[in-house]
This record gives structure tokens, C-alpha cells and sequence, in this order.
């Protein structure tokens, strides 16, 4: 079973996310703010996938990837998926697997998480490949 860290302020939008994933068979873990996604990663709690909300408090989606970079091996890391509202044209997150503005339609969600599910690595596990998906 795949893991999906689910990690917005929107309270509404990751309850609803993990609805979803949830009945399509995913394992999911939710936080509202980054600080929460960092004390999930740092408990050893390895998703696949990251979706990723930008503006948040305490600790905003930029640096979470960074804390991602910079902390994590290459190994460990998941995809991300940026989930922003105010996704500004050419913005770029070059930790980001792919970017979806809100608001976006489940089928993209769910198109994005099974296709990095389905990445293989040179290890052979599933999700972390050196190739990007861009939405």
C-alpha cells in the first residue's frame, strides 16, 4: 500500500483529499501546516507521495521542500505536488514533481498520485524516479 502525506491548512480540502484516497487504497497521513508534514517525516513516516499546499502557516510549502532536500536522502524522498491557489505564471519549485492550482478536479489528484506511484527507482521500489511529471 502506498502512502500519501496530505498537508494543507484548509481543513475542508485535506479532509476530502483523504477521503478520496483513502477508498482508492491509499494509506494517508494529514497535517496542517508544514511543521506538522516535517514532524511526520521526521517520525520515520515515508510517504510516496507529498501533496503540498505553498501558503500555510508556520511553516510554508518552500520550506518544507528545502527541508526536504536538505534533510532527507535522495532515497527517502517523496513526490511533491504543490496545491496552490495563488499560483503565480512561472513560478517555479525545482523540488516539485509536479504543480496543480486551485481549484483543481480530483481526477488530477488521483492521474498524479498513481503516476508516481508507478515510478520505479534504480532501487526498484516504486515512487521516486529521476524522471518529473508536470501537470
Amino acid at each position: 500500500m502506498f502512502r500519501v502525506l496530505v498537508v494543507d491548512d484548509d481543513p475542508a480540502l485535506r479532509e476530502m483529499l483523504s477521503i478520496i484516497l483513502i477508498s482508492e487504497g491509499y494509506e494517508v497521513c494529514q497535517a496542517r501546516n508544514g511543521l506538522e508534514a516535517v514532524e511526520c517525516l521526521q517520525r520515520d513516516w515515508r510517504p510516496a507521495v507529498m501533496l503540498l499546499d505553498v501558503m500555510m502557516p508556520l511553516m510554508d510549502g518552500v520550506a518544507v521542500c528545502q527541508w526536504v532536500t536538505t534533510t532527507l536522502p535522495v532515497h527517502e524522498r517523496p513526490r511533491i505536488v504543490i496545491l496552490s491557489a495563488s499560483m503565480v505564471p512561472g513560478t517555479q519549485f525545482p523540488t516539485a514533481d509536479a504543480m496543480l492550482t486551485k481549484p483543481f478536479g480530483v481526477d488530477a489528484v488521483l492521474d498524479l498520485v498513481q503516476h508516481f506511484c508507478r515510478l520505479p527507482t534504480a532501487e526498484g521500489t516504486p515512487w521516486h524516479a529521476s524522471t518529473a511529471f508536470a501537470a
